[in-house]
This record gives structure tokens, C-alpha cells and sequence, in this order.
């Protein structure tokens, strides 16, 4: 006989001995081999207390809240999975848009003259002009406020 450990069909050879479904010469061989090998005799006795353990019983409206449970997890992941087919339908439009209009933004925040140095840098000749025409101007005042001596 083969060792139940290292046989490949050895969990089912030790149920169907403990179920009593084996013909009689697989059990009796089987029942020899298990009182000389400590190994099989060990997993057998571990088979055998499982039948020990008292079942608990299943509480009064768990089939309810178990089935509720998966409803709300589906839908759950639902919603996700929709935002995630939104996501993917809406980003690739918005993004390239999203770009231009930063660019405009920026090129129209650039443009716009914030200080009178900006109006220089944008024309300077005509401020150049503007600054000759003021002190000629000044002069001017000067002149008609100073006393004439005769």
C-alpha cells in the first residue's frame, strides 16, 4: 500500500474510507496501513474529529442580508465602473481644450499692459516720443514762469 501522504489520490482514498464507501479488501488494506504508518494514522485522526465540530446554525435572515450585501458591492463597483467609461469618453476632448485655453490665457495675461514700464517694453519709440514731448513741454512752463528782466 502506498502512504495516503504521498499518494496523489490520498485525501480521497482517507474520505472514502471514513465514509465507509471503499469495497472490503481497499478498507482492509487501507485500515492496516493506517495503524502501522503514524503518518496516515495522524490524518486520519484529524479527519476523524472534524465530525466533532458542532455545525453553527445560520442566523434568521442571513440569506437577506448576504444577497442585500452583494447588491450594494455591484453597485458599488457600478458606479465606479461608469465613472471610469466616463472618464475615458470625456478626457480626451477636454484635455487638448483644456491646454488651448491656458495657452490663451497666458498669452492674453502677457499682452495686456499692467505697469507704464510694460507700455515701454511694448513700444519703445513711442514712449521715447512721449517722455521728449513732456520735458519739451516742462521747459515750456519754465520759461513762462520765470520773471522777463527788461
Amino acid at each position: 500500500m502506498i502512504c495516503l501522504s504521498k499518494n496523489e489520490q490520498g485525501a480521497e482514498l482517507l474520505a472514502n474510507y471514513l465514509a465507509k464507501t471503499l469495497d472490503a479488501p481497499r478498507t482492509a488494506e487501507l485500515a492496516r496501513h493506517i495503524q502501522e504508518c503514524s503518518d496516515c494514522r495522524g490524518l486520519a485522526s484529524v479527519w476523524e474529529r472534524l465530525d466533532e465540530f458542532a455545525v453553527p446554525e445560520v442566523s434568521p435572515g442571513f440569506d437577506a442580508r448576504l444577497y442585500a450585501r452583494i447588491a450594494r458591492e455591484e453597485a458599488r463597483l457600478s458606479l465606479r465602473t461608469t465613472w471610469k467609461s466616463w472618464r475615458r469618453w470625456l478626457w480626451p476632448p477636454v484635455a487638448p481644450l483644456a491646454a488651448a485655453a491656458a495657452v490663451a490665457a497666458l498669452v492674453l495675461f502677457l499682452q495686456v499692459p499692467g505697469t507704464p514700464d510694460a507700455a515701454k517694453q511694448a513700444n519703445p519709440t513711442q514712449s521715447s516720443k512721449a517722455e521728449i514731448e513732456q520735458v519739451a513741454q516742462a521747459v515750456d512752463d519754465l520759461d513762462l514762469l520765470t520773471p522777463i528782466d527788461k
